[in-house]
């Protein structure tokens, strides 16, 4: 059996004001970014979106008057707008026209991951709106609102014609170019979008560097130095923490219907498991979290190739070996300090050395990543997917055997897994 209580003495647990059981200290403008930044992962080829639309509002807001306490809300509005977008054929819909009919779905899911985590949830109603006309928007918002949620289209249709010109164009040549760009929107003035917002954009689009701060170049150091300026740093206590971590789980597994709640279902398997092994309830906790949070990575992912019917080309498996690392890049920036981002990195490495990213093997993959790993693989083969169907626990049992015989999976978790099959296979087909 792995050792877990030598993994309890590793360097690199948290520290007594890191310990997710006790609160976890957050600057809530930071968070939203790296979330943010996972969100972007699912544009493939335009990364920046969220983080452009935040940055619009705020300057837009700016012209507007706006106190600095509102500014910073909408930056953080616009930057998370499009959490209820997974999928990469919805981001498509969504930068191909001005209005798409299907745009709604993703404003009413975005808004209900927002309301599962208290810290964000004030931004619901705006997310919820976010693509309703002007003239349309409920007259039971409150204006404020209203507002607040028709800048975040604003800033968003102006940065999808900018994105679009940018295809056939350079970038320099949008400073020529900004009057016509603004101008594509004004027939929409009145209808789609309120005039005294429009106005403030006209006059924010004047300056240079408006545009210049949207190049990829200089724009997170002009978020970051926006942020710098007001205190969004909060005490979340551990169920804030969990809640953060289902909701971002639930935006990773929306991506595709064949990975509805697999990322809760290999929490669940984790968490229970480990109840098995005598591993402090800190240590259960944070691998809970890795593990709803171990696929952040393939919001990256093209759709085409998760639903894949087939066995995927060796072009299409190149794209599926970066996931483990991109996770890595968004859990490092949310959780540091703590070992989660490590074991949600690492968990299609075999002891074999035959697992990716880095072909690790035997003594260099900890306890925690061995049993996520095991997890992982159990509740995928139970998991109805593209190419079968679910398959039933014997059959299952079966695979992992033959893994282990192969030297790639841990004999002893296999074994605890194997005794207790038949409750972690309920858990593991659970939905819901």
């Amino acid at each position: 059996m792995p050792d877990f209580n030598a993994s309890e003495r590793t360097t690199d647990l948290p520290s007594p004001t890191t310990n997710p059981y006790d609160g976890l200290s957050v600057d809530l403008g930071k968070a939203a970014h790296t979330v943010t930044k996972a969100l972007d992962y699912v544009g493939v080829d335009d990364r920046s979106h969220g983080r452009r639309v935040g940055l619009i509002c705020h300057r837009i807001a700016h012209n507007l008057g706006w106190e600095r306490q509102v500014r910073h809300y909408v930056l953080i509005a616009g930057m998370i707008h499009d959490c209820g977008v997974s999928s990469t054929a919805t981001h498509c819909k969504l930068v191909e026209s001005l209005e798409w009919e299907g745009a709604d779905d993703h404003c009413r899911r975005g808004a209900e991951f927002l309301r599962g985590f208290a810290p964000f949830s004030e931004y619901a109603a705006v997310i919820r709106h976010h693509h309703t006309r002007w003239s349309r928007l409920p007259t039971t918002l409150d204006p404020q609102t209203r507002l607040f949620a028709n800048l975040v289209f604003l800033a968003d249709r102006l940065d999808v014609a900018r994105g679009n010109f940018l295809l056939a164009r350079h970038q320099h040549e949008v400073l020529a170019e900004r009057a016509g760009l603004v101008g594509m929107l004004t027939p929409y003035v009145g209808e789609l979008f309120a005039p005294e917002l429009f106005a403030a954009l006209e006059q924010a689009a004047r300056r240079d560097g408006f545009w210049l701060e949207l190049e990829d170049e200089f724009l997170d150091q002009a978020i970051f130095e926006t942020l710098a300026t007001w205190d969004h740093s909060v005490h979340l206590r551990f169920d804030d923490i969990m809640a953060l971590g289902e909701m971002i789980s639930r935006i990773v597994d929306a991506k595709s219907p064949f990975t509805h709640y697999h990322s809760l279902r290999v929490a669940d398997l984790a968490f229970h498991m480990s109840g098995h092994l005598g591993l402090s309830p800190q240590r259960r906790q944070m691998l809970r979290l890795a593990a709803l949070l171990h696929d952040v990575g393939k919001l990256r992912t093209p759709d085409e190739i998760l639903e894949k019917c087939g066995p995927l080309s060796p072009a299409e498996h190149d794209v599926m070996l970066r996931h483990p690392l991109d996770s890595k890049i968004v859990l490092t920036s949310l959780f540091p300090n703590t070992p989660i981002a490590k074991w949600a990195a690492h968990h299609h490495e075999k002891l074999n050395g035959s697992g990716y990213p880095y072909g690790w093997s035997g003594a260099q993959i900890d306890p925690e990543t061995r049993l996520l790993t095991v997890c992982d693989i159990f509740q995928a083969l139970c998991q109805k997917r593209p190419y079968r169907d679910r398959l039933q626990a014997s059959d299952v049992i079966e695979i992992m055997e033959r893994m282990v015989t192969a030297g790639e999976i841990d004999p002893d978790l296999f074994a605890l897994l194997r005794s207790h099959s038949s409750h972690l296979y309920s858990i593991a087909i659970r939905e819901g």
